[in-house]
């Protein structure tokens, strides 16, 4: 018996210690600042998509033409507003200048120009197409426009021929009453060697 008490006693003085060795472990962590580890959970992520080289880059930007007339009807950022009247029409004769480089002495290419001018309105209005019979013979337009006037004209070479070509930027009311301005048109000359004089061309 008093063997058997000697180990029961052993045993509850070795729980006690146990017990006495892990909270004096805690208390030494939690005075360190020290927490307990929690358990290692494997986390998993899905994969995202990379962003395409398309969605991440901007834009293109479209390029303005130098002016409206001269190879397009963009506007340029040198033009006045739309729709902002004839007194801006000297604007626009400037731009319409420093779009294409001179080519023609200077008289040459205002003579042509103001005859471009005629010939346009005849065209767009049906009032002087007598002047020209063979030009509208074959070729007259049928849907007129009112309200109409030429904001700018240039004179120079024609590429594609040996004469001139006569670029506008005009303003008109169409068929069905709408008014815009900034309109592009061309029209061709051919001199004539017997007069000098300058005939519009098709």
């Amino acid at each position: 018996m008093a063997l058997v008490g000697a180990t029961l006693l052993l045993t509850l003085c070795g729980v006690v210690l146990v017990g006495i060795g892990i909270s004096g472990t805690r208390d030494h962590a939690a005075h360190h600042g020290m927490k307990e580890a929690a358990p290692s959970v494997p986390v998993t992520s899905t994969p995202q998509p990379e962003p395409s080289r398309r969605s991440a880059s901007a834009p293109p930007s479209a390029s303005a033409s130098p002016a409206a007339g001269a190879g397009g009807n963009s506007r340029s950022q040198n033009l006045p507003p739309t729709m902002s009247g004839p007194g801006a029409d000297a604007a626009v004769q400037q731009a319409l200048d420093a779009a294409v480089p001179a080519d023609l002495p200077a008289g040459v290419a205002e003579d042509v120009a103001d005859l471009g001018r005629e010939v346009w309105l005849a065209e767009v209005t049906g009032d002087g197409r007598g002047r020209w019979p063979g030009y509208f013979a074959a070729h007259a337009r049928t849907a007129l426009y009112t309200r109409v006037r030429v904001q700018a004209a240039i004179g120079r070479q024609d590429p594609e021929g040996p004469g001139a070509v006569v670029h506008l930027v005009w303003a008109g009311a169409g068929p069905a009453g709408t008014f815009m301005d900034g309109r592009s048109a061309t029209v061709h000359f051919i001199r004539k060697g017997e007069t000098g004089t300058w005939t519009p061309q098709r």
